[in-house]
């Protein structure tokens, strides 16, 4: 979680460029041509603290982690207890379960997160993450905090699921290695 932390606190502004792009339109009151254009309107118009708008937020996001990986060691095990779903299909299903549960539970810090950092003109709706949570939990309702997450689903867990089979295929491989060495 430490590692996370540090690395959302120090990628935040990419994120919040990132986030402004995705969401740029002829509505919006920002308007970027590139990367480098972004940086610079950011840092002129908001100043250093622009680049750092949802960063609590996004580091309440860093207990993903201390969800997933617990449940996913537990799965893994029970799976593994089951020859139906022993080997690389245990660990698939394991991952792909315990990322699931992670994003579901902690997926509104994300949309919290993305409507912080997609406010530039003053006054502000939402003034902090408590204030956020708070306002769209009375417009919008719980569903609210679920918007999108279909679709951070399809894109998150096939990956997660890759990453950590790759992973236990990679330590497995090395301890047989390790083992049969003189």
């Amino acid at each position: 979680m430490t590692a996370g932390a540090t690395s959302t606190s120090l990628t935040n502004p990419l994120w919040v460029i990132k986030t402004r792009f995705m969401t740029q339109n002829d509505k919006t009151p920002y308007r970027y041509n590139n990367t480098i254009h972004a940086f610079r309107t950011i840092l002129n118009q908001e100043g250093v603290r622009g680049f750092y708008k949802g960063l609590g937020s996004s580091l309440i996001g860093v207990s993903h982690v201390a969800v997933q990986f617990p449940l996913y060691e537990e799965l893994k095990s029970w799976f593994a207890h089951h020859d139906a779903t022993a080997g690389n299909t245990g660990i698939l299903l394991a991952s792909s379960l315990s990322k699931m549960a992670a994003s579901t539970a902690t997926y509104p810090h994300e949309v919290i997160r993305t409507r912080l950092q997609n406010q530039t003109v003053q006054p502000f709706k939402y003034n902090g993450i408590v204030h956020a949570f708070k306002i769209i939990l009375e417009e919008e309702g719980y569903r609210g905090f679920y918007k999108g997450m279909p679709t951070n689903l399809l894109r998150t867990v096939p990956s997660s699921a890759l990453t950590i089979l790759t992973y236990e295929v990679i330590v497995h491989r090395l301890d047989l290695l390790k083992n049969s060495g003189p």
